[in-house]
């Protein structure tokens, strides 16, 4: 039993030794674990890094002297405390770096690593879109071997867009890394183009901004359709000086001369690529209303998916006309299908019919109980509508909890809209034909799913918002649907026999 405990006890003391010795060994290297220094520098700029600190530190905790190594490939290694590196090249080197203790005639490492510097002559910052990032990895390598270094400021996708300070980023890696070019460069497609502006016109505004930004966008789209597209978004924008609008395949030409966006515009120029130059002086003609209506709705921090949706209620209200007059499917109302189509187009189809399903419950369930008691008309409404309200918060506080929804302060409008048009079918709903609107209400999704694989086409969008006044031509055409006498598209199916029996 003596021998036993004796056992455990030595035992005990080489786990105590073992874990003792590892604790100082994690507090040693922690010594030397956070180095501060610049990963980038500039040619000619001041490069070190201090180690004094560090050196007394260790030295007190190991009671014995340090010397450090900095050892660099072709040339002499260093074994100061202090290291000055010369920036007058233009490279990207790794640094190792060895600490040891020295006791005597030996001497023990006690710390090692590898310090990687690029020595740049010019940075050009960047803005890209989530899923370019792989894309934009490979075009740094492409730029670093012309000594240029390409700064992601950030990497934005739609739900990281609005937390995001753009211009703070901007400003502050001009001050990190100097003004060396004199050009924002935002990559991605048009929509993230266009939202990015957006955000941007957003901060300007804010914080009221007097300084002008030149933009390079690079997009793979038709850069020619861009041009009309961007042209409403871009005027009267006073912090914007200059566009130049790339195709990704003349995205390299930014490493030949990044410093001016003029040199910039003369190298594609001289390579016969195709490009865009726009300014802000670019003004839409008064002629052009709903243009500038897209321009004025931009210029109040409207993202472009939200300025489509408005513009599209239009386009919405005569395919409600075809899908009802022509095609004969009746959907509930007018507003009821447009509401649902919108709301599919701004919160995707899951949420949308999360929405529904529940107003439809929440109404079939509240019909039961009202149609128990004689009640004036409209405060049986205002009383439903305010019941309806209330769920509504309480299903997009869960919807928001599992990050199905996210909501900016000009989304707020479609809610209005929403809880407007509910009237409608909360008449419908507390009725007790209810049964009669059944067909209508599939006719009405099913209008709904139709406009939104046709409303969300690149195509059509582009279209739209590149030549908003088309919207005038949809007068005349509802003139003529409005004048449509035939048989109905349905009815050809319903009275085949009929119409047979009359030819024969």
């Amino acid at each position: 039993m003596k021998k036993m405990k004796k056992i455990l006890t030595f035992i005990l003391i080489l786990f105590g030794l073992f874990f003792t010795n590892k604790i100082f060994a994690e507090k040693n290297t922690n010594i030397f674990k956070n180095l501060n220094y610049k990963k980038n520098v500039l040619v000619g700029e001041k490069w070190e890094i201090n180690l004094q600190k560090q050196k007394k530190q260790a030295e007190k905790f190991y009671k014995s002297r340090i010397i450090f190594e900095w050892d660099i490939t072709w040339e002499s290694t260093k074994s100061w405390p202090i290291f000055l590196l010369n920036t007058k090249n233009f490279w990207e080197k790794t640094i190792n770096l060895t600490v040891y203790k020295v006791n005597w005639l030996s001497k023990t490492s006690i710390f090692n690593t590898k310090i990687n510097v690029f020595v740049y002559k010019t940075a050009i910052p960047f803005i890209i879109e989530k899923n370019l990032e792989e894309k934009f990895k490979d075009y740094s390598k492409k730029a670093k071997e012309s000594w240029i270094l390409t700064y992601n400021l950030a990497s934005i996708n739609n739900y990281n867009l609005y937390k995001l300070n753009i211009l703070e980023k901007y400003y502050n890696f001009e001050k990190k890394y100097k003004k060396t070019s004199n050009y924002l460069t935002i990559w991605g497609q048009k929509d993230f183009l266009f939202d990015v502006i957006s955000k941007i016109n957003k901060e300007s505004s804010w914080k009221k901004i007097n300084d002008k930004i030149n933009l390079v966008l690079i997009s793979s789209f038709n850069i020619n359709i861009l041009e009309s597209y961007l042209k409403n978004f871009i005027s009267n924008k006073n912090w914007i000086w200059e566009i130049l609008l790339l195709d990704e395949t003349s995205k390299y030409e930014l490493l030949k001369q990044p410093e001016s966006i003029k040199k910039l515009e003369n190298e594609i120029k001289n390579n016969k690529y195709n490009f865009i130059n726009l300014t802000s002086k670019e003004k839409i003609s008064k002629i052009f209303f709903i243009s500038n209506f897209i321009n004025y709705l931009s210029n109040n921090w409207f993202s472009t998916q939200n300025i489509y949706l408005i513009i599209i209620i239009p386009f919405l209200l005569l395919w409600v006309s075809v899908f009802k007059h022509i095609l004969w499917f009746p959907p509930i109302w007018i507003l009821i299908p447009t509401t649902i189509t919108i709301s599919m187009l701004k919160f995707w189809i899951i949420v949308t019919l999360i929405l529904l399903i529940v107003f439809l419950i929440t109404n079939l369930l509240l019909s039961k109980i009202i149609n128990k008691y004689n009640m004036h008309y409209t405060p049986k409404i205002s009383m439903l509508t305010i019941i309806n309200i209330l769920v509504f918060i309480i299903t997009l506080n869960i919807l928001s909890t599992y990050q199905l929804i996210k909501i900016d302060i000009n989304d707020i409008m479609f809610f209005i809209f929403f809880i407007l048009v509910a009237e409608k079918l909360i008449t419908i709903i507390i009725w007790k034909e209810f049964n009669e609107y059944k067909q209508n209400l599939s006719y009405t999704i099913i209008f709904a799913f139709i406009s939104f694989i046709i409303f969300k086409l690149n195509f059509i969008k582009t279209i739209i918002l590149s030549y908003p006044e088309i919207i005038i031509l949809l007068i005349p055409i509802l003139f003529m649907i409005w004048r449509f006498t035939w048989l109905r598209i349905s009815e050809y199916f319903r009275f085949k026999e009929v119409i047979k029996n009359i030819e024969e």
